[in-house]
């Protein structure tokens, strides 16, 4: 590493993965993220790993998991091997977790988001509070940020942070002993992923993780942060905002509206295998609007 930057390491063959949550069906705003990484491993002549984050158990909605399968099923996509599941790892979780508590770089924090300044970084206020084993109740556990991150995104460009002042100090568990979403998706990708392409709103949550897994010694993987979906009113498409679910019957009109929104060249399909073949070979990364947002 110099100045910050992470180095990446080669792999035998480059390995891609859609990571969804199962909190709701997929919608449009999904189908881009999963389009993109589908066509940059495939044209890599890499794997594609389906992976479910369902670590938060209480925001899970039953029967989501099938649904986004199905969606995916029925628009095409292949994935390599088993499907990957967060719920899964937790030994992993705890073994990353005891590693960042013997470089002690975990302290325990009773702060109540009431008491946090809203949409400001982390004082540091329980930073003296360092802990030694785990669990600690009533208390999520923090990972004291230290030094600088950065890398090259193929789509947003050059993406530099200063940990403890762009970051702050992440929680790595939960007060509710769950472990936290920055540190599980960072051991997952460093672990077993070489390209991870994904939404740009979570290109701030990437300082964070690239702060874990420059912490725990892993090699990160590559990243491109594509244009959020809006509509017209400039809401983003999510699960939140109750984006309707793509069209599981008419997957061709959908795949070819996504592949038009990353503004790729104009192709010509007849069915859905014809789609991916053409998509595949003409995916070209460096045609997706520079920008955080578009509009569909």
């Amino acid at each position: 590493m110099t100045d910050g930057r992470l180095e990446t390491a080669p792999a035998a063959r480059p390995i891609g993965r859609f990571a969804p949550s199962p909190t709701g069906e997929l919608h449009f705003g999904s189908l881009l993220a999963a389009l993109a990484s589908y066509c940059d491993a495939r044209q890599r002549n890499g794997v594609w790993q389906l992976r479910i984050d369902d670590i938060d158990g209480p925001r899970s909605v039953p029967g989501s998991a099938d649904a986004i399968q199905r969606s995916l099923e029925s628009h095409g996509f292949q994935w390599d091997g088993p499907i990957l599941w967060q719920s899964h790892r937790i030994e992993r979780y705890h073994a990353a977790l005891a590693a960042l508590i013997d470089k002690q770089l975990v302290f325990a924090c009773n702060c109540s988001r009431r008491s946090l300044p809203a949409g400001q970084i982390y004082p540091g206020h329980c930073r003296n509070q360092l802990v030694t084993l785990t669990p600690v109740a009533d208390h999520a556990l923090r990972l004291h940020m230290l030094g600088k991150v950065e890398f090259t995104d193929a789509v947003q460009g050059l993406q530099q942070f200063d940990l403890s002042l762009d970051v702050g100090d992440s929680i790595v568990w939960r007060r509710d002993q769950l472990v936290s979403y920055a540190l599980a998706c960072a051991v997952d990708d460093a672990d077993n992923v070489t390209h991870v392409v994904r939404g740009a709103d979570l290109l701030e949550g990437t300082g964070a993780q690239l702060g874990i897994i420059k912490a725990l010694d892993l090699r990160p993987p590559e990243y491109a942060h594509l244009p959020v979906a809006m509509d017209v009113n400039g809401d983003k498409l999510s699960k939140h905002s109750k984006a309707p679910p793509i069209d599981e019957f008419e997957p061709l009109t959908t795949l070819a509206q996504a592949w038009q929104a990353l503004g790729q060249i104009d192709i010509e399909a007849s069915s859905v295998t014809e789609f991916w073949s053409q998509a595949i070979s003409h995916w070209q990364m460096a045609r997706v609007p520079r920008v955080r947002r578009i509009t569909v």
